[in-house]
């Protein structure tokens, strides 16, 4: 019989669905599919991110490069540049024509971030950060088999550009992602990650904010960490555990093969965590995504690092992770119609079925 478990972080009901069920092998892409993605060659002359063709994208603003290099030149290993089509930017034009533009139009300094309150149809400025990250300079080197130094400085550089982003006071909240593949949206093969600071807290993260702080003043102790608790008390959904990172298959997972990567401290945000840390979480991201390309045939996935907003960053409520969603299956009309998921997997079951494939 299926079950409707329910995630303690957001109070969310999720259906895992055993009438529906599928055996976590079942979920492994065909070795056609598997086969496309591996012929890559490691230099595309057309590819606006491979060593070489650095002409073809937007001026960088960060990279790890080989001493004596100058920007916008060959000898880097990581290099940050604006998104060419960026979601928001830091210096947004003022609209000039269409009927929103003109209902909105911007009078004053207070019009240009507050839209006025008779407007029912309400538009802000898209003022914020939207930047790629280019993970490797070569164009068929995937994530699951960097080296562990790759893996390790590709995290620093999110910390060094969540740094920067954060002495802008008009950001609000700063997002760490990575898309893998078509069905998680990249439309580009080679390897990247992206960063967006946005001038608002998103709704989704405000209601997990606020369960988090409901939980937080009736029981004075983070919800995260109790999770984190419950789930080293259960054992089940662990697939690895050190001595300061729990990686688990959640108790509500929300799709097949949801992991969550967590540090056992107590941290509200990704930044505050210490330099060896952050080259651990490297390494950790790594070695779960080639656990993942082994038993599922090198999947699309996307990541995600939630963090606090800013302004929460040192409070006690909140604990960041880091989420992996492979892209095993699509929502259908009961998940876009209620919001509720239906998982076909059990977290128990994947999480045993990963466990032989971590190295």
């Amino acid at each position: 019989m299926s079950e409707l478990r329910q995630n303690p972080t957001t109070r969310e009901w999720v259906i895992i669905s055993t009438e529906r069920r599928r055996r976590p092998h079942e979920f492994e892409k065909s070795s056609k599919e598997k086969e496309e993605r591996s012929n890559l060659p490691e230099y595309m002359e057309d590819c606006p991110f491979c060593s070489g063709n650095e002409s073809f994208a937007p001026h960088e603003i960060q990279s790890y490069r080989t001493p004596g290099t100058g920007q916008n030149s060959k000898g880097w290993w990581i290099r940050v540049i604006p998104n060419k089509f960026a979601a928001l930017s830091p210096e947004p034009e003022r609209q000039t024509s269409g009927s929103a533009s003109k209902a909105n139009a911007f009078t004053t300094m207070a019009d240009y971030f507050y839209p006025r309150a008779t407007d029912i149809f309400r538009v802000k400025p898209g003022i914020g950060a939207h930047e790629v990250v280019i993970d490797t300079p070569k164009h068929n080197e995937v994530l699951p088999f960097f080296s562990d130094k790759q893996a390790q400085e590709l995290f620093l550089m999110y910390r060094d550009r969540y740094l920067d982003l954060h002495k802008d006071s008009r950001f609000k909240y700063i997002i760490i992602f990575k898309n893998y593949g078509p069905n998680a949206g990249t439309s580009i093969v080679h390897s990247h990650s992206q960063i967006i600071a946005t001038p608002v807290i998103p709704l989704t993260l405000r209601n997990n904010i606020s369960q988090a702080r409901f939980y937080y003043d009736e029981a004075g102790r983070c919800i995260f960490c109790d999770m984190i608790q419950a789930e080293i008390v259960d054992g089940r959904r662990i697939i690895l555990q050190t001595d300061d990172f729990i990686v688990f298959h959640p108790f509500a997972s929300e799709s097949p093969f949801e992991t969550w990567i967590m540090p056992l401290k107590h941290e509200t945000c990704f930044s505050n965590a210490s330099l060896d840390n952050i080259k651990e979480l490297g390494v950790i991201v790594k070695k779960i995504l080639n656990a993942m390309y082994n038993a599922l045939g090198d999947p699309d996935y996307n990541y995600v690092i939630n963090n606090a907003p800013v302004a929460d960053e040192n409070e006690d409520y909140y604990h960041w992770s880091l989420r992996i969603i492979p892209r095993l299956t699509m929502k259908a009309g009961f998940e876009i119609g209620t919001g509720m998921s239906i998982n076909t997997a059990i977290p128990e079951e994947t999480a045993d079925f990963m466990k032989n494939f971590i190295k």
